[in-house]
């Protein structure tokens, strides 16, 4: 059995197009490259990427050098760019003004006082029309799950954007993608049923962003998201079914991803099978997990769970409801709220935290005070975490990116829509900010 795409942008709009109108197998060994001190040598196969653990890329072959490797177990992406200055922002535009398909992404640009401009460069890969694009911590490749499953892949050059792989077919089906925490590798969720490819896979990312399918690491039934626990090396946390022998009915898993994959825990979060899982974050102190179910057909109401993040367990502690259609999730970085991107409602909800109520550390909040009226059809949203602008959210909406911010002791504050303007071509699907 296939997986359904949660929320085809197309669905979402086909009541809206005429008023708007009017206003992949695994890598060979030659492919994959070999350790050691890196350089050119003889072989059939063009190099492959550097890896995390200081391996180097493959010979040299017969239409390209070979991949450089990793220094001492970092990648060449690993080096952040300066936390203060300015930010290039991209989205994707899945319509042309017909309303027909299309593959148009724009370049956005973030000061370094928040306030979003537009460019004016546009460049084309697949189409892409829901979640997040990964961007290595230098802020120069930027990844993204497209609608037939492939990854596109480009560059940020200046002012200026290089598409590197306008659809790369891997041996998975991507639905979202979630970067390593130095840049070398990115991790891509299939939301498949195992029998069918579904599961957790690994993508190596050379110094000039070209991809290396590294395959299949973890098989899962539904996988929805990946999020990294921080300081904790290799640890993660991934919500999906029937990961590596976890226990029925539980839907978030702690993992280590080394060499072979661990399960160092589970839990079933809602208590019951009927959730379609959704979002996933992690508050920043690591302590807490929030995953939200969006099915719209179990006769359940909405609702987002809360699980407590041990060493080596979890622990489901609160569900939240109502909370309809549950898209994103981004928690504060000061640990004193969390934003749910309510897709369906039209809205964006906050929530109240306070990690020192074991039990009950979440509440609803409610909706902030919207600048220029409500949200129309938001969907994946991101956050900054550094710098000055720390704390800064970004909204992909129907028609432009909303912007609001994590206020430390006084919750979410609304900074209203910046409108990219009227038209089809206009609206937004996925996207992304350089970290």
């Amino acid at each position: 059995m296939t997986a359904l795409p949660s929320r085809p942008l197309a669905l979402l709009l086909a009541g809206l197009l005429p008023s708007l109108g009017a206003a992949c197998g695994a890598p060979t060994a030659e492919d994959r490259g070999t350790d050691g001190a890196g350089g050119p040598g003889a072989g059939a196969q063009g190099g492959g990427a550097g890896t995390t653990t200081g391996a180097s890329g493959g010979a040299a072959g017969a239409s390209g050098a070979g991949g450089q490797g990793g220094a001492g177990g970092t990648s060449c992406h690993a080096a952040p760019q300066p936390a203060d200055g300015p930010r290039k922002v991209i989205v994707s535009h899945p319509y042309d003004a017909g309303g027909k398909p299309a593959g148009v992404l724009e370049l956005l640009e973030l000061s370094a006082s928040g306030k979003l401009s537009q460019t004016g460069v546009l460049f084309e890969m697949g189409r892409s029309t829901l979640g997040e694009i990964a961007f290595t911590p230098d802020g120069q490749i930027g990844l993204l799950a497209q609608e037939d499953g492939s990854l596109g892949v480009f560059r940020v050059d200046g002012a200026s954007v290089e598409v590197v792989h306008a659809a790369f077919s891997g041996s998975f089906y991507a639905e979202a993608v979630t970067m390593g925490p130095d840049g070398g590798v990115a991790y891509v969720i299939d939301p498949n049923w195992p029998e069918n490819g579904g599961g957790l896979y690994r993508v190596r990312i050379g110094c000039d962003g070209t991809l290396v399918d590294d395959g299949l690491v973890v098989a899962a039934k539904n996988p929805a998201a990946l999020r990294w626990l921080g300081a904790l090396a290799g640890r993660a946390l991934l919500a999906g079914r029937d990961v590596l022998g976890s226990p029925a009915g539980t839907e978030a898993h702690l993992l280590e991803l080394g060499p072979e994959p661990v399960l160092v825990g589970s839990a079933e979060a809602f208590g019951d099978d009927e959730a379609i899982l959704s979002a996933l974050a992690l508050t920043a102190n690591r302590q807490h997990a929030l995953l939200g179910d969006n099915n719209a057909f179990s006769g359940l109401p909405n609702r987002v769970a809360v699980l407590a993040v041990q060493p080596a367990s979890l622990e489901p502690r609160q569900v939240l409801s109502p909370i309809e259609d549950p898209i994103a999730i981004l928690c504060s970085p000061f640990d004193d709220a969390a934003l749910v991107v309510s897709g369906f409602g039209d809205a964006v909800i906050e929530l109240g935290y306070d990690p020192a109520h074991q039990s009950t550390s979440f509440a609803l909040v409610g909706e902030p005070a919207y600048q220029g009226g409500a949200p129309q059809l938001p969907g994946a949203a991101v956050l900054i975490d550094r710098g000055q602008l720390r704390g800064l959210v970004l909204v992909a909406e129907l028609s432009g990116v909303r912007r609001l911010v994590f206020e430390p002791g006084t919750g979410i504050k609304d900074l209203g829509l910046f409108d990219l303007g009227e038209g089809l071509e206009n609206v937004v699907g996925v996207i992304g900010v350089q970290p």
